[in-house]
């Protein structure tokens, strides 16, 4: 039974008694028993409980109704708290909320990612112990705002954040209580891009150095104590010849990777015959192979021709990979070029092969580094510059692909990449 149905129903037993009351004085007076002023006396009193009654459930009706209204609006605000914490918890970013006893009130789903699952209730001062950031967050809890900067935190992981602390109030006045939010900002990608340049500086300038030294000294020499000495002179300036034209092929190798890093994200939309530029790198290559007697094959599946690709740097990519393993492989070995068909009919994959002395394993997640060298003074022998897997490494990005990498010490090297094959060929076939 519901709660209006009740509270007429006991309004209406509570009239009924009243009444009955007053109708039996009423009839109790008719027959003498009871004199006028008697009964008028006793049916005030009885109209006077019910007028009480009445004004009393009015009171508590609108009390019923506040009640309502204070749950409704409760129940609202509930609510968006809970949508504000969930937003929150959603955040990339790790996020803490810090209460007046500087404990961890709050930390979204991140922050417990990089600090602990467990870090709710603790002490913030366990986990974030720089001065700068105590001396920040005292100040905020005592109420002195200002800029307190940003805090670098890095981790036993090698990730770092820059730190920010602000003040929160937890009501419109200051009285209200302070809170602190810290808000981490991850600069780890940041900072290893800014190392990375900084070392391609160092070590562009030490490549440059080194034969800039060399042709100097020669110099020197030339117009000083070898002057007049003419096998000198052939000797030496043969030898600034060589230093001259490596420090050419570092500028047009630099030049060349920055012209590729500005079209990183122009994918090409030629279509290339992947079979003719091969066999035209590798006559190109030939000449140098013969001299250590290095021969080359190319096998491919009769189905593989057309690749979407831009001709020019993936003739770069072969010259490079090609150029390589007639300049490392041992002598008188075979390299093998295949092109075939990828798993999903979508792709070429293309393969060089070797059968030089191979590649530890550490080596292999930086052979891709600029400046990176296995063996140092045999590469600057050779005449590399240290950049040619690099340029191909980001020739191969902007041909959405990546170059693999396996080898074995004692068995050779094999080098790999994928590259398009033209939407109607690859139904064709």
């Amino acid at each position: 039974m519901n709660e209006p149905f009740k509270e007429y129903q006991g309004l209406l037993t509570e009239r009924s008694t009243v009444a009955a009351v007053i109708f039996t004085l009423a009839l109790m007076w008719s027959v003498g028993q009871v004199t006028f002023i008697g009964a008028f006396f006793v049916g005030a009193v009885a109209a006077a409980f019910l007028l009480q009654l009445e004004i009393k459930r009015r009171m508590e009706r609108l009390e019923n109704r506040r009640s309502a209204i204070r749950e409704k609006r409760k129940s609202k605000t509930g609510t968006s708290v809970l949508l504000g914490a969930s937003a929150l918890d959603r955040l990339p970013s790790p996020l803490l909320l810090v209460d007046a006893d500087k404990k961890i009130a709050f930390a979204n789903e991140s922050a417990r990612e990089l600090l602990g699952s467990d870090i709710d209730g603790n002490d913030v001062f366990l986990y974030l112990r720089q001065s700068n950031f105590v001396t920040a967050l005292d100040n905020i809890l005592e109420g002195r705002f200002g800029d307190f900067g940003v805090i670098r935190y890095t981790t036993s992981k090698e990730r770092s954040f820059d730190v920010t602390v602000a003040p929160v109030l937890a009501g419109k006045k200051m009285n209200d209580g302070v809170r602190a939010i810290v808000y981490f900002y991850e600069v780890t990608s940041l900072l290893r891009t800014e190392r990375m340049r900084a070392d391609f500086v160092a070590n562009a300038s030490h490549e440059l150095r080194t034969p800039l030294t060399s042709v100097l000294g020669f110099i020197e020499t030339l117009r000083g104590p070898a002057v007049g000495d003419l096998d000198a002179h052939k000797r030496f300036l043969g030898i600034m010849q060589t230093e001259a034209e490596r420090m050419v092929r570092l500028i047009d190798d630099l030049l060349s990777l920055s012209r590729i890093e500005m079209t990183r994200y122009m994918a090409p939309n030629a279509v290339t015959d992947i079979n003719k530029l091969v066999g035209s790198v590798i006559n190109s290559v030939k000449g140098v192979a013969a001299e250590r007697g290095i021969e080359f094959t190319y096998e491919h599946e009769e189905n593989i021709q057309d690749v979407v690709a831009d001709s020019d740097q993936i003739t770069q990519v072969f010259l490079n990979l090609l150029t390589n393993a007639a300049k490392y492989s041992d002598p008188n070995t075979k390299v093998h070029v295949k092109a075939e068909m990828g798993r999903t009919g979508k792709h070429a994959l293309l393969s060089i092969t070797d059968e030089g002395p191979g590649i530890a394993q550490e080596h292999l997640a930086r052979l891709t580094e600029r400046f990176y060298r296995v063996d140092t003074a045999r590469s600057r022998k050779m005449g590399g510059t240290g950049l040619g897997l690099a340029i191909v490494k980001h020739i191969l990005l902007r041909h959405n692909s990546g170059l693999d990498i396996k080898s074995q010490l004692g068995k050779g090297t094999v080098f790999s990449f994928k590259l398009p094959i033209p939407q109607k060929k690859a139904e064709n076939t």
